[in-house]
């Protein structure tokens, strides 16, 4: 099956239904089918051959969407990338996937696009909200385009979307994904979620499409059949409005969303929520107090979800039932990220690729059909990361006897203090339980005795305050002597890249200036 099969066959069935609102376009699926033929035709004209990259950038759009599905027809691969990076790396991007063609989706980025283009090695055409474009979206969607019939061969095991890792560490990579890792991915979801993703569904779409927990939650509700509300950018308080006046039904969020929503918006308690049946969360840690919190605001049922962009999306999940056992009493549930879902498997290694034993720490490996087929042009990258079909995560994290999974930290994140390994996730999970505590990271920093120290940054509500004699008696009974931080610091806010995640190396970085190994 094709990645635009599915949504023809939703369009078919009920072309009157909502398909997209966004801040572009409303469609109905019949709309969205026909303006994807638009984009198809459009590529067509353009010379645009199968496997050739196209580029989308912007904000999230009902016509970043219809670009997806019209690739899909012809062969083409979509390239969604973080318009907020600089010129210098959107051009990097653009000529490491080849992109010729790039559809702009966002008048507002006008500047960053033309200084862009001043950077790049090959010509770029470009379509949409631009000075320099050669067709407005308004008649590009025009709806007089006939449907485009494929007269190329394209198979599922082709690829159809290519989204660039965060590049924390080195330059980005584009991971490719195939029609069949996506609907490997819609497969999963459905099944795993009892019915949750139905032509019933109004699902609100709030994380990026140059991510994949925006493009992958997008292409499940819109594969289904539900009624996607798209927001451009994440904003807390219109996420609760929108909830609130469009009776939502589920969404996807990352664990900073979800803090924000609970600890910022004004008197978030009073909103109607009432009309949420499911949440899934996902691509970065969350605190067990944050969790708890978050299940007494919401009132639905939760699902943790874990994956990758080389998974393309989700891969284990704690589904809703393990949640309820977690607050009946088996609370350490809370920390685990769930089971393989359907079709998935999980195994723990060892430094030297040896398969662990049940609670034994070692990398995550995960193989399945939606398993991306590779990273473009970096032969060297994908052999360090696919292995006889097993997807190596760098996460590090164990099994327990009935199969649940928990994640320690990041392997390049482990802190060694004094011939010991802290895993810092498992004291940020302690320390976001202190009074007035928005969020925190723990990171390791030089230390002549131990090698490494650990020092916890913490970003704290207003008026609230907070000394190190208060962390020591907080965690005495809570964690071991040797995992408790002997140093903290305040920020405003931690930084995050665009997949909500938090960017140890920059926190880490002013503290091993001048230092050859970044490691005690």
């Amino acid at each position: 099956m094709l990645l635009h099969q599915p949504i023809d066959f939703q369009a078919n069935r009920r072309p009157s239904n909502p398909a997209l609102s966004a801040h572009d376009y409303v469609w109905d699926y019949a709309t969205l089918v026909q303006h994807s033929h638009d984009v198809a035709r459009l590529l067509i004209d353009h010379g645009i051959q199968p496997g050739d990259r196209i580029g989308v950038l912007g904000l999230n759009s009902a016509a970043h969407l219809a670009i997806f599905i019209g690739a899909s027809r012809v062969g083409a691969v979509a390239v969604s990338v973080n318009f907020r990076l600089a010129p210098v790396e959107l051009a990097f991007i653009l000529d490491d996937a080849g992109v010729s063609l790039l559809f702009v989706t966002d008048s507002s980025i006008a500047e960053t696009v033309t200084s862009m283009t001043s950077h790049r090695q090959g010509d770029t055409a470009i379509i949409g909200h631009h000075p320099g474009a050669t067709i407005t979206f308004d008649a590009l969607f025009h709806g007089g385009a006939a449907p485009y019939n494929r007269d190329v061969n394209v198979d599922e095991n082709d690829p159809v979307m290519q989204l660039y890792t965060s590049g924390t560490t080195g330059k980005p990579k584009g991971a490719v994904l195939s029609h069949r890792n996506l609907v490997s991915l819609l497969t999963m979801m459905t099944l795993g979620n009892d019915g949750q993703y139905t032509s019933k569904n109004t699902d609100l779409i709030i994380a990026p499409l140059f991510h994949i927990g925006g493009a992958g939650i997008a292409y499940i509700a819109l594969a289904t059949g539900g009624h996607g509300i798209l927001h451009e950018a994440f904003d807390p308080v219109r996420v609760v409005e929108t909830i609130q006046e469009e009776q939502v039904n589920t969404l996807f969020m990352v664990p900073a969303m979800i803090q924000a929503i609970c600890k910022l918006v004004p008197n978030v308690e009073q909103y109607d929520l009432s009309s949420l049946e499911h949440i899934a969360y996902g691509a970065a840690p969350i605190s067990v107090p944050l969790l708890k919190e978050a299940l007494g605001l919401f009132k639905c049922r939760l699902s943790q979800v874990y994956g990758m962009t080389e998974t393309a999306g989700t891969v284990i999940s704690l589904p809703p039932e393990a949640h309820d056992r977690a607050l009946a009493g088996e609370e350490h549930l809370l920390r685990s990220c769930g089971k393989a879902t359907a079709g998935n498997e999980v195994k723990i290694v060892d430094e030297d690729g040896g398969m662990l034993g049940p609670n034994q720490t070692g990398e995550i490996c995960l193989r399945s059909a939606s398993n991306m087929r590779h990273y473009f042009n970096r032969p060297e990258a994908t052999e360090k990361t696919l292995i006889d079909g097993w997807v190596h995560t760098g996460d590090a994290g164990f099994v327990d006897e009935q199969g649940y999974v928990f994640l320690r930290d990041r392997i390049k994140d482990m802190v060694v203090s004094g011939g010991e390994n802290i895993y810092p996730v498992e004291v940020e999970n302690i320390l976001a339980g202190l009074p007035g505590v928005i969020e925190v990271a723990v990171i390791g920093i030089p230390d002549e005795r131990f090698g490494e120290a650990l020092l916890a940054i913490f970003a704290l509500k207003p008026g609230v305050e907070l000394d190190l004699d208060m962390l020591l008696e907080f965690c005495r009974e809570k964690l071991a002597g040797y995992k408790i931080p002997r140093q903290i610091a305040f920020v405003d806010a931690l930084p995050r890249n665009p997949s909500g995640k938090i960017l140890k190396t920059t926190l880490r970085e002013p503290y091993w200036t001048g230092h050859d190994r970044r490691i005690g």
